[in-house]
């Protein structure tokens, strides 16, 4: 059979936000091994595990909508592979769905976070025209402006919940929010990854 393509959503909090993308990436190949999940390998001289993350998070911050593709080389059932990796797992990593992708990660284009504190918040920085900040990219860092990569940024009872820019070539990492507010102690969870109308929810 040829290999089938799936989906893992899964969790990533409490300590595990503070490991790096590259040990999550070390992570799940030892956890595809200790669940006896049948990945698909790649040819060549030296065969890996096919695996495709979406928006690798930050270190330090919680997720509950996290995504990575896999092929599995077996016929097995969403919710066998799911009771799998779930007991191969941490307990503060679950895989809460796995299904056949029918989207591209290229989709994405917004994440909404949740950025909680016990401070006061003055959200008057983001009214301004623009917002400027030095910003770090695959080029270097240099002045931004992050004013479009905004698309709603409200107060909660806990905090904020903002809506930002999650596009390969325009992500907007939270922390810059946090840093321009002013804020010291604060924790950062993504609830969810958005499509392009910024609402409609990824999957």
């Amino acid at each position: 059979m040829l290999p089938r393509s799936v989906r893992l959503k899964f969790t990533k909090t409490g300590s595990l936000q503070f490991i790096s993308h590259l040990d999550l990436n070390r992570t799940m190949k030892n956890v595809m091994i200790r669940g006896k999940i049948p990945i698909h390998y790649t040819e060549g001289f030296n065969p890996h595990p096919k695996m495709v993350f979406a928006l690798p998070l930050s270190i330090g911050a919680e997720s509950v909508c996290e995504f990575l593709d896999i092929k599995v080389d077996e016929e097995l059932s969403d919710e066998e592979l799911r009771d799998r990796l779930n007991r191969a797992l941490p307990p503060e990593m679950r895989v809460l769905e796995v299904y056949t992708p029918v989207t591209k990660f290229t989709e994405i284009r917004y994440a909404e976070y949740e950025i909680t504190t016990e401070e006061a918040i003055d959200l008057s920085p983001l009214s301004e025209e623009k917002i400027v900040v030095m910003k770090r990219s695959k080029s270097g860092v240099k002045e931004s402006d992050i004013k479009p990569l905004i698309l709603s940024c409200d107060r909660t009872a806990s905090g904020l919940v903002c809506r930002l820019s999650a596009d390969s070539a325009e992500y907007l990492n939270p922390e810059y929010i946090a840093s321009l507010l002013h804020l010291r102690e604060y924790g950062i969870l993504r609830r969810r990854v958005l499509c392009a109308d910024g609402v409609t929810e990824f999957r």
